[in-house]
């Protein structure tokens, strides 16, 4: 099971960092050649009609960020992992589930300026979706 625990892990950051590198500015991401590499609501290409269970849902309160992928779990079919990051790739937060998770939904104190921010979930067969979102004073 380590192993396996590795390579999910490895593949999250080598995943995370080609968002990050194809995003600048944050706004162009959904235009950038990195996007290939990911899905989103706006493009889910090969997964049409699973954006509403796999895209995270974002949520934020203050400096509070909370992440939610409305996505049922099970052994066969479960989100492995969430990821907070900036549009620099900055690694705010990750949080890992498990199958025997009851809910994919994980939650972020943000410290320091940010503006523009992306929430990664990664589904162990439905790949690795993005939403962007901006904080708004």
């Amino acid at each position: 099971m380590k192993n396996r625990r590795e390579f999910m892990k490895s593949s999250l950051v080598v995943s995370a960092g080609l968002v990050a590198a194809g995003i600048a500015p944050a706004s162009a991401a959904e235009n950038t050649k990195a996007s290939i590499f990911y899905y989103s609501a706006k493009n889910p290409r090969r997964w049409e009609g699973k954006a509403g269970s796999h895209a995270p849902v974002v949520t934020v309160e203050g400096n509070t960020v909370t992440i939610e992928t409305k996505h049922g779990m099970s052994p066969e079919h479960y989100i492995v992992k969430h990821s907070l990051l900036t549009s620099t790739g900055e690694v705010l937060g990750e949080s890992v589930f498990f199958p025997t998770d009851k809910k994919a939904v994980s939650t972020y104190t943000l410290t320091g300026e940010h503006k523009e921010l992306f929430a990664l979930s990664f589904c162990n067969l439905h790949d690795l979706w993005v939403s962007e979102f901006s904080i708004t004073e």
